[in-house]
């Protein structure tokens, strides 16, 4: 995996707090770090075209917990 960032911890009151990790089906709690996992440019079809040019675009991304992405503790 290249170039993960890792973001937390979470505050309570963040808006991802309640929802699925959709990699081990837990839910985000105060105190998670988690990272974005770029899945590619999806149904935009300009940034379609800068993927398959192999220029910078906006990805469509899935928030995971940090150790579901890397296997690594906080």
């Amino acid at each position: 995996m290249t170039d993960v960032r890792m973001f937390g911890p979470k505050t309570a009151d963040h808006p991802s707090v309640g929802q699925e990790c959709l990699a081990c089906h837990h839910k985000f709690k105060p105190g998670d770090y988690t990272t974005l996992i770029s899945l590619g440019p999806g149904a935009d079809p300009e940034e379609q075209i800068k993927a398959r040019e192999g220029r910078v675009y906006n990805a469509v991304a899935l928030e995971v917990h940090w150790a579901c992405a890397t296997g690594k503790r906080v």
